[in-house]
């Protein structure tokens, strides 16, 4: 299961009120980020001082990767294991732009990204597997989504340049191109049955093509701005999309006709997420929300507002303060629900959230450099997050932090 993130919702600007455009350009987001993060919360701790109160509930630093883990949970303390969560274990550093997205291959072995500097990588989730990373250069501008085929063999891939292109995954050789869309294409997924993939654009339409024929299924209209994230249900026979129109919309996916709209959020909806029973999704949202809401009904099984918020004011260790939600992501398991926000910390800080999913208990969270995509691994045991390295941030040994890499951590 991937995700994309806000990465693939553009960037954003300094205004976070973007129903009012129907599109969100990259460049937007990056200033609404510094700008949340930089000036909007005066008075708050420096870093320094963040970081010295995380001292007593460091559980891991890593070198490569931001460095303190935090955990909490209603239940007892877990027993320790060899890599506690947010550990990093392996960093890539291939492209030479941002990272828009990262999407892990179904059979496990393979890593995507896209990234501003108009490649998509493929690479090894292993590093001991010494794979020559693969590297697709049919892009114009910068990519802003990437997505599998479920046999692990196609990557689908969306960009500024208005297509959708798809290419084989080892060999980075072309095999399709789509054109349709008007505006930068945020997101791509593949169906779980792998006929089809759908894309959605900063045009606001969702386009469905036909992988056997090439060719275009339907054009989905129904929203009245971007959008930003597009999930499959498990069984191929839906459709959600997440839109700067603040609704997630249900299409019947054979058909393209709009089923119902789900109209919980305040703000631009960031990322959507299917559970794997298809019971309930999972949308994230600039509200400061991630909510769980029934895939038929909209019926709301519980929504987040941050966590122990009324200790983090106090103490930013011991919680984590309501803020805009880049990107959510169910297990493939079912258990467990990740999301990306971002705290104040004096300079630019992003948090790694993670629950059960069905009951939002045995929470853990960790602070990390900025993070602008997600997506976990098939057997649920590691996250790959896209981060952005900034003088900022402390040092590190001899590590540099300035660019842009990804990171394999322990989830």
């Amino acid at each position: 299961m991937n995700i994309t993130v806000l990465s693939n919702i553009g960037s954003y600007n300094t205004s976070p009120i973007l129903s009012l455009s129907l599109s969100i350009s990259y460049q937007e987001r990056d200033a609404l980020m510094v700008r949340k993060q930089t000036g909007a919360l005066k008075g708050c701790p420096s870093r320094r001082e963040v970081l010295r109160g995380l001292a007593g509930f460091m559980i891991t630093m890593s070198l490569e990767g931001c460095g303190q883990s935090l955990f909490s949970s209603s239940t007892a303390v877990p027993v320790p294991t060899p890599h506690p969560r947010g550990s990093v274990l392996y960093t890539y550093r291939g492209h030479t732009n941002r990272i828009t997205s990262v999407a892990w291959s179904p059979n496990g072995k393979y890593i995507a990204s896209g990234s501003l500097d108009q490649t998509v990588q493929v690479w090894a989730a292993n590093p001991g597997d010494h794979f020559q990373p693969s590297i697709y250069r049919g892009h114009t501008a910068g990519v802003q989504a990437v997505a599998w085929s479920p046999e692990s063999n196609r990557v689908a891939s969306g960009s500024i340049d208005k297509t959708v292109q798809v290419w084989d995954a080892l060999s980075g050789a072309h095999v399709a191109i789509y054109h349709g869309h008007s505006d930068i294409v945020q997101t791509v997924a593949w169906s779980p049955d792998g006929n089809y993939i759908a894309s959605g654009s900063a045009d606001g339409t969702v386009y469905l093509w036909d992988v056997a024929t090439g060719k275009q299924k339907y054009v989905y209209h129904g929203h009245r701005a971007s959008v930003n994230s597009i999930v499959w249900s498990p069984d191929s026979q839906r459709i959600a999309s997440g839109s700067s129109d603040k609704t997630v919309q249900i299409l019947d996916a054979t058909t393209g006709n709009h089923s119902y709209t789900y109209r919980g959020h305040t703000d631009t909806v960031s990322s959507v997420s299917w559970s794997p029973d298809g019971k309930l999704i999972v949308s994230g949202s600039w509200d400061k929300t991630v909510q769980v809401w029934d895939a038929v009904t909209g019926a709301v099984a519980y929504t987040y507002r941050g966590y122990n918020v009324q200790a983090a004011q106090a103490n930013p260790a011991k919680g984590v303060l309501p803020d805009l939600v880049f990107a959510v992501a169910w297990s493939h398991n079912g258990k467990r629900i990740a999301a990306v926000t971002q705290v104040y910390c004096g300079d630019n800080c992003g948090i790694v959230l993670g629950w059960d999913a069905y009951t939002e208990r045995n929470f853990s969270f960790y602070i990390d450099l900025p993070v602008f995509a997600m997506a976990w691994s098939p057997d649920d045991t590691r996250l790959v997050t896209s981060i952005v390295g900034s003088t900022q941030g402390l040092p590190r040994g001899n590590v540099p932090q300035d660019g842009s890499f990804v990171q394999i951590s322990q989830a």
